[in-house]
This record gives structure tokens, C-alpha cells and sequence, in this order.
């Protein structure tokens, strides 16, 4: 099989040139790498999320300084056109990184991964349609010790096994100086999500093309079922810094633009950046999380603005364009509230958790939200719905981590999600203690108001504690404050003649302590940062 591929493909590709880097005329790049994703087939199912993992991969390669050849849903001839343009560059490039998201075929020992016209109902088609894994191994072996294979082609529902092939990746041997990484071992398969970008995807973008991380190092934070072999130099980092975009060649040609600076004259802090993920998810373009950090997700949201008002999709702003979506969102909000009624009304008044999550995914702050997520809360606890179900297993994962992280992938995962508001209050309470945000006005912000009061957990469970102690449930005690939590905290604000906010500030628990400082059985009291934060450390 090998004396196969190495005869019978490589005059196709011409390796004995471009393996070597002698292609007359070979345009070079300091770092390069080929992004595939293969999505919409016509012989096997669709590869679900293989588009978005690619643009978000190619997005972070480009703002790290990388030329990206990028092909979405190429078919043979096309794969065979993008391998040919990359193989050129290879030869005197310093940093080499592949990632191939789609389907793939194993026969015979050997992978095959497959462009959209992949047909696998002789021999023939398999090894003439397919593009051998080994001809990318080979490539990136040319650059050793500087070379990143990213695989996912492991989807549960793929080609059809047959006698001349099975759906997957073969046994994969390392290459020296090659790192390969797949989303699943060999032979084994994960579930894909349609129209959500894969964890997979996440962690190569967080991890390995984090600015600064050492690829090595990086590795060890993917968990199962991410599979590795190879290895590349121990002090190699793939990404040094953002904002060193050089352009991704689309096959219409290369861009050039680096807008990323006039973006950072800006100083936009985080809370002016949650401001503009919100407009942007309000005038319908999901950055995919509402979190103050810019990621593949929201570049791609303003991407996708800026095409809708025909201007440069940089995928950066300027003052200009900020203060444009300010106004169309606060436009777009001055709609009449009738058509989210009306939404609701073909959605969620249903009373099934389909219903309910197609409104929350279009007014995930509208009138109806918090009904919903409370029904999708009963369900998920009940078991009546699987989807929430499963939402409930990964948010209780985050809760129990309790870091960073872990609330930003649950936001990543459920933009519109179940545990949406406990996740960003949470998120804004762990930013504030460890990285606080300028904000211009805290108190007209009651989120960052109760994250500049640095609460603890068992800050937390006292306050839960005293509001029970005051016939305002607040659900499970536990220190976290959810869906519960909030009510009860915004029904004793009601109840106080406070402003109705549902987070603690100064007054509010300045007033709670006061009520319940009698109140000693049951509750929490050492450890109150809260009273010390409030009455100057007494």
C-alpha cells in the first residue's frame, strides 16, 4: 500500500519537487498552514461542524501571523489544487501547521481523508478520490521538529463500512519531528453538533494557538478523547502573539489587511466588549458567548456585520463602526415587543423544549427568557428532555470546576443557554476577583457592582443562608448563585424598596447583615469578606 501512494501520488503532486522545496518560483512564508473543512457531502452524511471548527482554526492562524491556505468543501480535484498551492510554500518555511476537519476513510491499513465527492462503493474510488494522510505527513515531515498535524475525522455517522473501506482514521504511526493530534483515537468516533463548532476545535484554538503556549505543554491540558503521537521541539511555540494577521489565501487571492491595531487604540475594556457581543447577538450575528473576550467566535460575528453593512470584513472595529451597532441594536430594540410575544407564542407557549430553545436562541434576554429557561430547568432535572439534559451534565461540570474556563466553554457551547445568566454573573465574580475590568460607572452595571464586592463562596452561602433565615428562598444552598438565588434576591430587594436587580450591592447586603445579625445557628459567618468589604474591615 505504501509503494502505492508513493508511486502512484506523488507525480500527481509532484512530492519529489515539493517535499524537497525545490519548486521553481515556490512562494514562502516565515509560517504557514493548510486549514480543510469538508462539510456538505453528497455520498455520507454532513461532516457537522467541520466549516466552523476550520474558519475559527483559520481565524486564529491568521491573526497569528500564519499565510493560510483555507478550503472549505473542496472536492477532489479542489484538495488536490489547495495541497499542490501549500506544498509550494513548505520549503523554507519556519512553522508548519495542518488541520483537516471532515470525513476520512481507513482501508487496508492506510488513511484516506475525503473531499465532498468522496465515493467509497469500489477500490478504486477509495484510493483515487481520497487524499492519503501519509502524503500530509510526509509534507509536514519536510519542516521536523516544526510541524502540527491537527485530525478530526472521527464523526459517528459516516461513510457506510464496506469490503473496500470503513469510515475513520487507520493506526497512525509518528513521524519524527511531526505532532499529531486527533479528536478521537484511531478507530474510535465522537458525536458532532450541528451548527456548533466542536470542543476539539476549541481546545486547538485555546491551547495550542494560545500566544506564548508552549505546544508541548499544551497538549497535556486536552483531555480524552483528544489522541496524540509524535512530538515537535520542546520549546516550540506555534503562536507568539496576536494581531500579526497576514492573510488567508481563499483561492480568489490574499488579503493583507491589519486593522487590529486601530482596534486596540480603542482600549476597548471588557465590559465595553460584552456591550458588543451583546449588539451584536441582538441584530442576530452569535459571537458565541457573552464574555468580554474576543475569540475566533465574536471576530467571526463582526465579520459577518460588517458584511451585512458592505463594509471591509476585517473582522476588527474602529470608533466609527462601534457606534454604529450601538445604535442599530438600540434601534433594533426599540422594535415593538410583538413580535417577541408573537415568537413566543409559536415557540415556547408550546411547551415542548424545542419550542423553548428556538426562542431562546433568538431573544436569549427577550420577555419570555426566564420562563423558559426555568421549564427547561424542570425538564432537564426530570429527565424529559435529553438536550437539556445533557446541557445540565455540563453545566454542573463547570459549577463544580468553578473556573474561568470552564463557564466560558459552557458559554461557548449554549450561547443562548439554560444557565446562561448564572454562568456570566459567575464568569464576571471570577474576573473581578482575579483580573477587574475598568468600568466606567460600576453602579449602573449591578453585574460588575457585585463582582467588585470579591464574594467567596462562602460569602455566597451566608447571604443564601440569611435570605432563607428572611422567607425569601433562595433554592438550593450552595454557595452558587443560580436562577433561584437571583429571584430571591431580587424579591427581598423588591420587597426592601430597593432597585430590583437581582445582585447583591452595597445597600442590599449592607441591609441583609443588619436584619440577620442576630441570626448566628446555621448560618455562615467567619470568612465574611462581605462585612469587611462594607464596614471598612470591622
Amino acid at each position: 500500500m505504501n509503494r502505492f501512494i508513493a508511486s502512484g501520488f506523488a507525480p500527481i503532486f509532484g512530492l519529489a519537487l515539493m517535499v524537497s522545496g525545490l519548486v521553481p518560483g515556490a512562494a514562502m512564508a516565515a509560517d504557514i498552514a493548510l486549514v480543510i473543512g469538508n462539510h456538505d457531502y453528497k455520498y455520507a452524511p454532513d461532516a457537522e461542524s467541520a466549516e466552523i471548527d476550520a474558519r475559527e482554526v483559520a481565524a486564529a492562524l491568521e491573526d497569528g501571523g500564519y499565510d493560510v491556505t483555507l478550503g472549505i468543501d473542496m472536492t477532489r480535484r479542489e484538495m488536490r489544487d489547495k495541497l499542490s498551492r501549500f506544498a509550494g510554500k513548505i520549503g523554507t518555511a519556519d512553522r508548519v501547521v495542518i488541520f483537516f476537519s471532515g470525513h476520512a476513510l481507513r482501508s487496508n491499513g492506510a488513511s484516506y481523508l475525503a473531499p465532498i465527492d468522496q465515493r467509497n462503493n469500489s477500490l478504486v474510488r477509495v484510493l483515487l478520490d481520497g487524499i492519503p494522510l501519509d502524503l500530509l505527513l510526509r509534507l509536514a515531515q519536510s519542516r521536523s521538529g516544526r510541524a502540527v498535524v491537527f485530525l478530526d475525522a472521527a464523526q459517528f455517522d459516516g461513510f457506510s463500512p464496506n469490503a473496500n473501506a470503513e469510515p475513520g482514521l487507520a493506526t497512525i504511526e509518528p513521524r519524527e519531528g511531526v505532532l499529531i493530534l486527533s479528536a478521537a483515537a484511531p478507530g474510535r468516533a465522537i458525536r458532532r453538533r450541528a451548527g456548533r463548532g466542536s470542543r476539539f476545535a476549541r481546545d486547538v484554538v485555546r491551547e495550542t494557538l494560545a500566544p506564548g503556549a508552549r505546544t508541548m505543554d499544551s497538549v497535556r491540558n486536552l483531555a480524552a478523547p483528544v489522541w496524540s503521537t509524535g512530538a515537535v521541539r520542546s520549546k516550540l511555540r506555534l503562536v507568539t502573539r496576536r494581531g500579526a494577521r497576514i492573510g488567508t489565501e481563499t483561492g480568489t487571492g490574499v488579503t493583507r489587511d491589519d486593522p487590529a491595531a486601530i482596534e486596540a487604540a480603542l482600549a476597548l475594556n471588557r465590559s465595553q466588549r460584552r456591550d458588543i457581543q451583546e449588539n451584536l447577538s441582538m441584530l442576530g450575528h452569535d459571537p458565541r458567548g457573552i464574555d468580554g473576550a474576543f475569540g475566533p467566535g465574536s471576530r467571526t460575528a463582526i465579520r459577518l456585520w460588517q458584511r451585512a453593512n458592505n463594509m471591509t470584513e476585517s473582522g476588527y472595529l474602529t470608533a466609527e463602526q462601534v457606534a454604529l451597532l450601538q445604535q442599530q441594536s438600540r434601534e433594533a430594540a426599540s422594535v415593538p415587543t410583538s413580535r417577541d410575544d408573537d415568537y413566543w407564542a409559536r415557540t415556547g407557549a408550546l411547551d415542548t423544549g424545542d419550542g423553548y430553545r428556538a426562542y431562546l436562541e433568538r431573544y436569549s434576554d427577550g420577555l419570555h427568557a426566564t420562563e423558559a429557561r426555568n421549564a427547561l430547568k424542570r425538564m432537564a432535572r426530570a429527565r424529559t428532555d435529553i438536550a437539556a439534559r445533557r446541557e445540565l451534565e455540563d453545566w454542573r461540570f463547570a459549577e463544580t470546576n468553578d473556573q474561568p474556563r470552564d463557564y466560558r466553554d459552557y458559554l461557548t457551547r449554549y450561547p443562548a443557554g439554560i444557565w446562561r445568566p448564572e454562568a456570566d454573573a459567575r464568569l464576571a465574580e471570577l474576573d473581578g476577583t482575579s483580573n477587574p475590568a475598568p468600568v466606567a460607572d460600576p453602579a449602573a452595571d449591578p453585574v460588575a457592582e457585585e463582582a467588585s464586592l470579591a464574594l467567596t463562596r462562602n460569602d455566597r452561602l451566608s447571604v443564601e443562608q440569611r435570605l432563607n433565615h428572611l422567607g425569601f428562598s433562595p433554592g438550593t444552598r450552595d454557595g452558587f448563585f443560580d436562577s433561584n438565588s437571583r429571584r430571591a434576591i431580587e424579591d427581598y430587594q423588591r420587597n426592601r424598596g430597593f432597585q430590583p436587580t437581582g445582585y447583591v450591592d452595597h445597600p442590599t447586603i449592607a441591609r441583609l447583615l443588619d436584619e440577620t445579625a442576630g441570626v448566628k445557628q446555621g448560618i455562615i459567618i467567619d470568612g465574611a469578606t462581605v462585612l469587611r468589604n462594607l464596614l471598612g474591615g470591622g
